[in-house]
């Protein structure tokens, strides 16, 4: 068999376990390490569980944004910054001071970037 990115293990378990409980859930999840036997897959458990704890983030809705900084934000500023992705946000910050200013934010497979380093970076590549 193929093997499967750990995105495509977390939407199989997520459709297997959800709305289950007790031992339906049990056995459902008795069936997937199975699965992950039988596709030896099963040394990526922990690359899978990340990959099935956010793809169960965005079926109920909550989006993970990572917002990058030169320096450490206000909180106001990283609300105001979560506020624009909507009302169920993770937010996670970073400081990487090679920005020089303004803020990376990413969130699944998209990146916005109003630094001030990539600005420059831009400018130089128009001027060059």
């Amino acid at each position: 068999m193929a093997n499967l990115l750990p995105k495509q293990y977390a939407k199989i378990l997520f459709e297997l376990t959800d709305g289950k409980s007790g031992s339906a859930l049990e056995k459902a999840v008795e069936e997937f390490v199975k699965f992950l036997i039988d596709e030896r897959a099963l040394s990526k458990k922990e690359y899978l569980m990340n990959a099935f704890q956010e793809y169960a983030k965005l079926q109920q809705g909550i989006q993970k944004i990572v917002i990058t900084s030169a320096r450490k934000m206000s909180q106001k500023m990283v609300d105001d910054i979560a506020g624009l992705f909507g009302k169920k946000v993770e937010v996670e910050t970073m400081i990487d001071k090679t920005l020089i200013g303004g803020v990376v934010v990413r969130t699944g497979d998209t990146i916005l970037d109003a630094s001030v380093k990539s600005q420059l970076e831009q400018l130089q590549k128009e001027l060059s």
